[in-house]
């Protein structure tokens, strides 16, 4: 079995590992680093619907705001029913902040409530189905990114969203 779930003590090491220790080939863009504006509130957001509400991406970081290519990482609302269709990812790890959500790992169910870690790898197909009646919330790290690229692709709705006020 590739999938873990962790306390939250260990969700954030795997956390730091994910993001800071992820072998990117693209090296970092020395002008991204001028200046510190590299933080994000959000910088779009895909919507797709379900019969019992929208659920929604909200990309934190990204290529056009990470200055590379490399570690994506988005706050993901799953709607109350939700349930997806089996997919693949290189490497996705998500961290539960609110509700309880289904982690179908290769058919195996997992259940991972707030401050609980799962990690899925290639060749390992996943589903996410929301378990609990006010939905899911989650965040989740994509280490070595292009999966943002993806959802532009799939025909979401897409909005990009503005920088909030400093």
């Amino acid at each position: 079995m590739k999938t873990q779930a962790l306390n939250r003590a260990g969700a954030w090491s795997a956390v730091t590992v994910a993001v800071c220790g992820c072998g990117a080939e693209t090296p970092a863009d020395p002008a991204a680093y001028e200046s510190y504006e590299i933080e994000s509130s959000g910088t779009r957001q895909f919507e797709w619907d379900t019969g019992t509400g929208t659920g929604t991406i909200k990309v934190l970081v990204e290529e056009k705001n990470l200055g590379s290519a490399g570690a994506e990482v988005a706050e993901i609302f799953f709607p109350p029913g939700a349930e997806g269709q089996s997919h693949v990812h290189e490497l996705e790890i998500i961290y539960v902040i609110e509700g309880e959500l289904g982690h179908i790992v290769n058919g195996e169910m997992h259940v991972l409530s707030p401050g609980m870690t799962g990690v899925v790898r290639a060749p390992d197909h996943v589903v996410h189905k929301t378990l609990s009646p006010e939905g899911a919330r989650v965040l989740v790290l994509w280490p070595l990114g292009g999966e943002v690229d993806g959802f532009a692709a799939s025909g979401m709705r897409q909005r990009e969203l503005a920088p909030q006020a400093r």
